[in-house]
């Protein structure tokens, strides 16, 4: 190559020629047209275009990998190769939009958050635009309202001041949140491609190099192809640059072209292969038939046909035949597909049907009124379960979707309204109930800066019980009065653990002292006064605790040890497995009830037993109604005999969950 063809690559290189357009560009080397540049057509593999849509009514594109193709995209797919261009303009895809007219300002609201924390793959602007256009309307139509009620009230137009609603200053927020995400999003979009831009120019840079080597023409041709499929690879870059990096690159394709001489046997080994590869997507194409997920096979249909698409032309001969192949076996699985989607029409009119079902059960439950409070829990825990169960139906057909959902939801408000009502005729009860809490709250205030430990967690967990005894109050105070309380609380609770954290941090010599007390423990010997033991015994578990913390790692192991020394102890007292399980269970509770929120841990230790409790005398009655099932003879003795010792074994189990249940109602009384 003469140093002057050098010399101006190098110069076309730095500074690119103008893009040249599409149709200008006929490289028989070229697999693909640039994917900014190339036209996208919507179609199906039947002749004529089909535009498939969800049962929604909905452009099923979203969940699409590509796009089917029809005879005439085929065809055009093949006009570099006959010479012919045919131009083809992409079909005007109308979208179905929703209508944010319909919902509500608190809807709409919603609905903004959901799309600006879901922004997924599609433009969102659209949808933006349209909730804070039908937003605003409801707020301009809001005012108005205001404005005419005020009016005719008397009020004189110049004091008018309407109030901003909340949801307008939440909406102003969503939208400058958005204004960010779309700014980020054109720098995200601008960084790409700038870094685009850079990899096409060190792309055209390793074609100078090609054309300046001197290598053999297979791995000249090799390497050619895979810059060209870098090239394509690299994306979008900024639209000034363009052309220049276009005229570049087509320079170096005709001068390529030049420099190898393409000559038609090598076009015809190009489409040779490409026969080869289109047979095999073919085939593949014919084996998603046995796919059982008909949606699974349609998805890699649209793959396939996208690899149609890259892989190009074949020879004249074999075109039409191949084609045809690709189209029958394409048509079988767009037919199961189809076939799909009518019985997918068929479940949401039964999901109509369900969420009619719905309807019903909420009108019967908002018709009537109710006198008590429990009344109305149970029935908003209704209410709440079958509003659970809307959301997990789906979608009903669209033209009753917003019919259903709209009598759905006038029958919940008709009943939340209704409870509005009960309670606030109940306000004058909770006035009250809000003065005893404010009481408490007060009294709790004034304990939690006190030092006395023993007696202000005594007369906390009074006072946290006596306020759970009070009924309910306005709602308005209650977050906030109960936040006020539990403050107070936690800071003498708090306090207290920082006290006792802080007094003792001689954790060694605490450990050294518990193991001395273990060892005395062990050395005890028991007297013939058994309440003597146990005082000896309560004596040990005080000392215990009074030594202090020990370290964090010897903690458990400690405890461990000294649980082991205890029951070591009350063997040698004599005492039962029974006594000594009430023994430390009773010492078990008094520690709950020393503790934060002893109240809570004490009924919930009490729950347990009693369903304990409840759970073996079901036992006992499903065995012993076995016992009279069973015949009375020899071979049926031992049966029986196994049954009489569950029953006894139960029962023991009773009298002793009876006993713990009576301790922990003792501990409850004392509070």
């Amino acid at each position: 190559m003469s140093t002057v063809v050098r010399a101006w690559l190098h110069e076309r290189v730095h500074n690119p020629l103008p893009v040249m357009k599409n149709n200008d560009v006929s490289d028989p080397l070229k697999e693909q047209e640039f994917e900014e540049t190339q036209p996208e057509i919507k179609n199906t593999a039947s002749s004529g275009e089909e535009h498939l849509t969800s049962p929604t009514g909905h452009s099923d594109q979203s969940t699409s990998v590509g796009k089917l193709m029809n005879d005439h995209e085929e065809q055009q797919l093949n006009a570099p190769y006959d010479d012919e261009s045919p131009g083809v303009d992409p079909p005007e895809h109308v979208e179905e939009r929703t209508n944010f007219s319909l919902l509500s300002r608190e809807d709409l609201v919603k609905l903004m958050k959901e799309k600006l924390d879901n922004p997924g793959k599609g433009n969102i602007r659209k949808d933006v635009e349209g909730i804070k256009q039908a937003f605003y309307d409801k707020v301009k139509s809001a005012t108005e309202e205001k404005k005419k009620h005020f009016l005719e009230e008397g009020g004189d137009l110049e004091d008018f001041k309407p109030v901003e609603d909340p949801s307008e200053g939440e909406m102003k927020t969503l939208l400058q949140k958005y204004r960010g995400m779309k700014a980020e999003l054109t720098r995200q979009l601008e960084k790409s491609k700038q870094e685009n831009l850079l990899k096409k120019q060190q792309i055209l840079v390793k074609f100078r190099e090609l054309m300046e080597g001197q290598e053999s023409f297979e791995v000249t041709f090799r390497q050619f192809k895979e810059l060209q499929k870098q090239w394509f690879a690299a994306g979008v870059v900024p639209q000034q640059t363009l052309k220049d990096l276009w005229d570049s690159y087509n320079y170096f394709v005709d001068k390529f072209n030049d420099y190898v001489r393409i000559n038609r046997d090598l076009r015809a080994l190009d489409l040779k292969k490409n026969l080869e590869l289109k047979i095999q997507l073919c085939e593949r194409t014919e084996a998603l038939d046995q796919e059982p997920n008909v949606v699974q096979a349609f998805k890699t249909l649209q793959k396939y046909h996208a690899r149609w698409r890259e892989i190009g032309p074949v020879p004249r001969e074999n075109r039409e035949e191949l084609w045809e192949r690709f189209k029958r076996s394409t048509a079988a699985i767009n037919k199961k597909h189809q076939d799909y989607h009518a019985k997918l029409k068929e479940s949401l009119l039964e999901n109509l049907e369900r969420k009619t079902e719905l309807c019903e059960k909420v009108d019967a439950i908002a018709e009537r009124s109710y006198e008590t409070h429990g009344a109305w829990v149970e029935k908003t825990r209704q209410v709440l379960e079958i509003q659970k169960n809307w959301k997990s139906i789906g979608y009903a057909p669209k033209k009753d979707n917003n019919i259903v959902y709209a009598r759905f939801r006038k029958a919940c408000d008709r009943f939340f309204t209704n409870k509005a009502a009960y309670y606030a005729a109940a306000y004058d009860e909770q006035k009250d109930n809000l003065k005893q809490k404010l009481e408490i709250t007060e009294k709790a205030e004034a304990l939690s800066e006190r030092e006395d430990w023993k007696e202000t967690t005594a007369e906390l967990i009074r006072l946290q019980k006596q306020w759970k005894s009070i009924g309910p109050i306005p709602r308005r105070e209650s977050d906030k009065l109960w936040r006020r309380f539990r403050a107070a609380c936690d800071t003498f609770f708090n306090r207290k653990a920082k006290f006792f954290e802080d007094i003792d941090s001689t954790f060694d010599q605490n450990l050294k002292a518990k193991e001395a007390l273990l060892a005395e423990m062990d050395s005890y010997s028991p007297v013939d006064d058994k309440a003597q033991n146990l005082k000896a015994l309560d004596d040990f578990r005080e000392r215990f605790h009074d030594i202090g913390y020990v370290t964090a790692g010897k903690k458990d192991w400690i405890k461990e040890h000294f649980r082991q020394a205890q029951d070591r102890l009350l063997e040698r007292i004599g005492m039962e497995e029974s006594e000594r399980s009430l023994y430390k269970f009773s010492h078990r509770v008094k520690s709950m009830q020393a503790g934060p929120r002893s109240e809570m841990k004490l009924n919930f230790e009490r729950d347990k037993l009693v369903n304990k409790l409840q759970q073996l005398k079901n036992d006992i009655g499903l065995w012993e109604n076995n016992i009279g099932f069973i015949k009375q003879s020899d071979s049926s003795e031992n049966t029986i005999h196994e049954f009489q010792e569950k029953i006894e074994s139960a029962r023991k189990r009773i009298r002793l969950l009876e006993e713990k249940i009576r301790i922990v109602e003792d501990m409850e009384n004392e509070n």
